[in-house]
């Protein structure tokens, strides 16, 4: 009320391949026109869903030659999404996210963002068969501009590691020749090192000598 739609059990596909692919699903989205739409019949949406367990609030305006979006998002789940899936790592924990977006077509690189991300009891399980990594607590900041996805003050808290990384992502059209160029800072906790200990020695020096450098192709960077 007082104009709007709810829907319940709702399919989201890509109609660009057959058979259809399902994107994601949600047992509740409402939508209804922006408050400038309605006055101004500027085209706009608001949205309110309930995806990967966790809740999606967002304002959807058309701009020129783009879709301007803002979004908050609160404690998605990362195992439902599978965002990494495609790279054969899997996440787990919940993330909440808030930031606005101009999208101009479906290819990531086209558009550009930004949001800031909280992250609660995160894992990694960078391939099947290796050990569970806890990150715990995640914070930080994304920026996607020109091709490139860069993350600043990117920090994790409470797991096997505390960490530092800022550093960026050259974005190619297939996501497995994407190259990264960044600089990571690692001190292991405790039970870091009992569990990932050997992993440790083997990285180019010490984590107390000094941060790291990470460069090349995102699925098998150089350490330095």
């Amino acid at each position: 009320l007082p104009i709007g739609v709810a829907l319940d059990g709702v399919d989201l596909v890509s109609i660009a391949s057959s058979p259809s692919q399902l994107l994601l699903q949600s047992p509740t989205i409402a939508l209804r026109p922006t408050l400038g739409s309605l006055l101004l019949g500027r085209p706009g949406l608001g949205l309110d869903a309930a995806i990967y367990h966790g809740t999606l609030h967002a304002t959807i305006k058309q701009e020129a030659g783009a879709m301007g979006v803002t979004f908050d998002a609160h404690a998605l789940s990362l195992d439902e999404s599978q965002l990494l899936s495609q790279f054969g790592t899997l996440l787990g924990g919940t993330l909440s996210a808030g930031g606005s977006a101009q999208i101009h077509g479906p290819v990531l690189a086209n558009n550009a963002g930004q949001a800031m991300i909280d992250g609660h009891d995160v894992t990694v399980e960078i391939t099947r068969g290796f050990p569970l990594i806890h990150l715990g607590a995640v914070s930080g900041r994304i920026l996607l501009e020109n091709g490139v996805l860069s993350f600043h003050d990117l920090e994790t808290h409470g797991g096997d590691v505390v960490s530092r990384a800022d550093g960026a992502i050259q974005l190619a059209a297939d996501p497995a020749d994407s190259t990264i160029n960044a600089r990571v800072e690692l001190t292991p906790t405790p039970g870091g090192l009992e569990h990932f200990g050997l992993l440790f020695h083997m990285l180019p020096h010490p984590p107390s000598k000094g941060p790291y450098e990470v460069s090349g192709r995102l699925l098998s960077p150089s350490i330095n």
